[in-house]
């Protein structure tokens, strides 16, 4: 790589030259940086809330605490640690397929759209994970070769996580559509599982 002229600093000199009418600020560009922290501290605030309160009512409250809730404290930790994606996401999704699987077992369909689920997350995010690992590192020579590669695998990515996101809420919609209650109560248990889309 060839070197810059002395006295050149690269932060605060362009690659190219900007669009027609656009005048280039590289020494204090607008950015969305602090909006993003304190959206991300919010967040995270409530996610230890919201698992805390779960933790405490299973413990000293109903007293059935269960695999799903060790597997979302684990979760949580991990978002704290901010650990790899994948492995990450996949504990929150394992979260909820354990959940699914105290509700719904006994119905032999549920079971096995359960297990699918968990054996699809696990494949996936395994191969997302050494994906990023392995096959082009931000530290790599060729970074800005294979960046376009990474970018059709964020859009395949994106779309699974879509596709899976929706069939996770549809588990408990098909189970309860099933049940044997009245309309009122099935509605009811409708909305609850229907802010998952929120």
């Amino acid at each position: 790589m060839a070197s810059l002229p002395p006295g050149i600093d690269p932060s605060k000199t362009p690659i190219q030259p900007p669009p027609p009418g656009v005048i280039p600020n590289l020494v204090n560009p607008e950015t969305t940086a602090g909006v993003s922290t304190a959206v991300t501290i919010l967040f995270t605030v409530l996610m230890f809330l919201f698992v805390l309160a779960r933790m405490y009512t299973k413990l000293f409250v109903s007293r059935s605490q269960g695999w799903d809730d060790y597997v979302c404290v684990l979760a949580c930790e991990l978002t704290v640690v901010q650990a790899f994606y994948g492995p990450t996401i996949f504990f929150v999704k394992l979260c909820l397929f354990i959940l699914y699987y105290r509700l719904f077992s006994p119905s032999t369909v549920m079971r096995y759209l359960i297990y699918f689920g968990v054996a699809f997350n696990f494949i996936f995010y395994v191969i997302y994970t050494f994906f990023y690992i392995f096959f082009c590192p931000s530290t790599s020579k060729k970074a800005q070769t294979c960046s376009s590669d990474l970018k059709l695998f964020g859009l395949i990515t994106t779309a699974i996580n879509v596709v899976d996101d929706f069939y996770i809420l549809l588990i408990p919609l098909a189970a309860i559509s099933q049940l044997q209650l009245p309309s009122r109560k099935k509605l009811g248990l409708l909305a609850i599982f229907f802010t998952g889309f929120l």
